[in-house]
């Protein structure tokens, strides 16, 4: 599942070369890596066990498109991987810990505004979409989320470095809602890229 996930993520980035290729002056692309504590949040429930999540970590590749000199649009496609983990409910007996992992592309959709040079914030809808199978124990989490950022960045020539801390929400609108306490995988993170300005 990996590998046909990397595969669609690698399509993603060789279809938008030629869009980036006709770039105006104020806009950029930028590579990305990320990491995050992130967790499973849904209403709470007696019993049932507990969820969490580990071994988040992102990559991804954005395009800002200049509106003005300070705000862009800011879009692209993300992959992230992370290890689910369920704690079954101790009932008296020993219990086996489940664990899967899950994978997720997602497509922002962001308002990026510049200000005081260095510093930016960032934030707009998500479109998410499944990089993994049927996962068991899990609500699947393709659907409509959000994001909210703030960053800096150093700017040298046509090239930049950044940095950029983020709370992101998935599924708060699931495409797919098996139960009436559907879980929301959310993060609070951090990236840190390079970008290259037209």
């Amino acid at each position: 599942m990996y590998v046909k996930a990397t595969a669609i993520f690698l399509m993603i980035i060789t279809g938008m070369v030629p869009f980036c290729l006709q770039a105006q002056s104020t806009d950029e692309v930028r590579i990305y890596y990320g990491v995050a504590g992130a967790d499973y949040v849904y209403p709470a429930m007696d019993g049932g066990g507990s969820y969490e999540n580990a071994n988040f970590k992102e990559f991804g590749i954005r395009y800002l498109k200049g509106i003005s000199e300070r705000f862009s649009i800011e879009s692209g496609v993300n992959y992230s991987s992370s290890t689910a983990i369920f704690h079954p409910e101790y009932r008296g007996e020993p219990v086996t810990v489940n664990e899967e992992d899950y994978h997720l592309i997602s497509v922002p959709i962001y308002a990026h505004y510049t200000f005081w040079k260095h510093f930016f914030v960032n934030g707009g809808p998500i479109l998410d979409f499944d990089g993994a199978d049927n996962p068991s124990f899990i609500d699947k989490q393709p659907g409509i989320g959000y994001s909210l950022g703030f960053g800096g960045k150093y700017a040298f020539q046509h090239f930049s470095l950044f940095i950029n801390p983020n709370f992101k929400q998935h599924a708060l609108i699931p495409f797919h809602k098996n139960t009436p306490h559907h879980q929301k995988l959310t993060e609070f993170g951090v990236q840190f890229g390079v970008g290259y300005r037209f």
